[in-house]
This record gives structure tokens, C-alpha cells and sequence, in this order.
């Protein structure tokens, strides 16, 4: 498996240099990111309704244009800032049901999946989703598939585990449910386990940013994983046969600072 360094600095808040905490969203961002019913209004990755013009859909896209923390951002090789505090992943093994949303595929787990514990907030597992190719570079390299486990607190806030894929040998067998999944959606009793899907490498960038699709609501968290995981060719030609192009052009990173980390996992 190759290992890649990316920059430490990826989620949802505008965090900034300052490494605040997230500011919280609305709901309705925070409950399934990407929204596939975000209002009436028609959204795409393409063409008159694609992400140039999503600001001019509707006021409530606004920020897509307006705003000054969005994702996705390309990524240092190297970050300078390190992270002093860790988060914490629980995992617990459970299952879920494949949902297409009309712009990805999601996995939305029917029990308590993962938590994360991260400065003095806990956030759950929502929904994982995918992007084709990835969303978020590293040094201007774009991977061949993300992955957005997207974890909301009660408060509203938005913490998004990115992780990174790459197109490999074998068949990554705790990424088969998902893929299952987005080859079948409505498949329900998928089983998700979240501990198995993530690289072994524990380290991590942070940033604050924005959702990747509209709304584009800002003071989202993204914790991105350094070391990507591989897909056998087979399981991404299964995406790609769902959705070949959902990945939002990189946005400027503008002077907020990449941070960069290690994460405990547990079982």
C-alpha cells in the first residue's frame, strides 16, 4: 500500500488558524451531507446546474460563492502545526441500508456505528458517502475515489472523516458492504464496520471548511486521513458505473492553516 502525507488541516468549522471549535450548521446541512433535498432547487456536477453556477440557483446556495471557508481544499504535503489533542473513534460493528441520493451513494447505519469524541464534543455516524475522484488533492494529486463519513452532534455540528482511496490490488474486503451497496442501493442489513474501512496509519490532517455540495454550509470539521486505502479495480469500476464525476472542484484555502494529528481508534 502506498502511503501518502497529506497537510493537516480538513473539516467542516471555520476553524482558521485559531483551531476553534466548529461553529454549529443548521439540521437540515448537518443530517446527510451531500443533500440530495437540499429545498426543490436542482443541483448537478455539470454543465448550466453544476458547481459554477450553484450561488445562482437560489439564495440558499449562496455561500457556494460568498463564502470564505469552503471545501474541498488542496493539501500540503507536509503540515507545520501539530495537534496536541487526539480524537477518539469508538467503532461498533452494526448494519445499514444503501440509500442513492441522486448525486452519490450513501451507507446509513441503523444502530450507533462510530462515535467521535473530539474537544469535548461526541459525534455520530450519519452516513458514508462517496465522491469520484476525490474531492480534496494532496499537493495537486487527485486520488481515485473519497469516502465522507459524516458525524453530527447534537448541537448541529458537522465533523466529516475523510478517507482517501486508491486504486490497488486485492479487494479491500471492509470496504465490500459498501460496495455491495452502491452496486444494489435499497440493500438494508449491510454490515458496517467502521473500524475495518479506515487506513492503519493513525494520522490525520484537520481544517475547518464547508459541505461539498449546496448548501455549501460553512463550519464544518474534516479530519482527513494521511495514508489512503486501496480498492481492488473491480470495486471502484462499481462506483464509477454509479457516479463517475461527483467531486467539486477545489476551492481556495484562503490563509486557514492545515493541522496534523493522530487518532485512537476503538473497538
Amino acid at each position: 500500500m502506498k502511503k501518502l502525507a497529506l497537510p493537516a488541516v480538513l473539516l467542516l468549522a471555520p476553524l482558521l488558524a485559531s483551531c476553534a471549535a466548529a461553529a454549529p450548521v443548521d439540521d437540515a446541512a448537518s443530517t446527510a451531507p451531500p443533500p440530495a433535498t437540499a429545498g426543490e432547487v436542482h443541483w448537478s456536477y455539470h454543465g448550466a446546474e453544476g458547481p459554477d453556477e450553484w450561488s445562482h440557483l437560489t439564495d440558499d446556495f449562496a455561500a457556494c460563492e460568498a463564502g470564505d471557508a469552503q471545501s474541498p481544499i488542496d493539501l500540503p504535503e507536509h503540515a507545520d502545526e501539530k495537534l496536541t489533542e487526539h480524537p477518539r473513534i469508538t467503532s461498533s460493528p452494526t448494519v445499514g441500508e444503501s440509500v442513492d441520493t441522486g448525486h452519490t451513494v450513501q451507507l446509513v447505519p441503523d444502530g450507533d456505528a462510530s462515535e467521535i469524541e473530539w474537544r469535548g464534543d461526541e459525534f455520530d455516524l450519519a452516513q458514508v458517502h462517496f465522491h469520484l475522484p476525490s474531492e480534496h488533492t494532496v499537493e495537486g494529486r487527485t486520488m481515485d475515489a473519497e469516502f465522507h463519513f459524516v458525524h453530527t452532534a447534537e448541537d448541529g455540528q458537522v465533523l466529516v472523516l475523510a478517507v482517501l482511496a486508491e486504486e490497488g490490488g486485492a479487494e479491500n474486503e471492509g470496504w465490500q458492504p459498501f460496495i455491495d451497496g452502491a452496486a444494489e442501493p435499497g440493500t438494508d442489513d449491510l454490515p458496517i464496520d467502521v473500524a475495518s474501512m479506515l487506513p492503519t496509519d493513525p494520522t490525520f490532517e484537520e481544517y475547518g471548511g464547508s459541505l461539498t455540495t449546496p448548501p455549501c454550509t460553512e463550519g464544518v470539521e474534516w479530519v482527513i486521513y494521511h495514508e489512503p486505502v486501496e480498492l481492488s479495480a473491480e470495486q471502484i469500476a462499481v462506483l464509477r458505473e454509479k457516479y463517475d464525476d461527483n467531486a467539486r472542484p477545489v476551492q481556495p484555502r484562503g490563509d486557514r492553516e492545515a493541522h496534523e494529528g493522530t487518532i485512537t481508534v476503538e473497538q
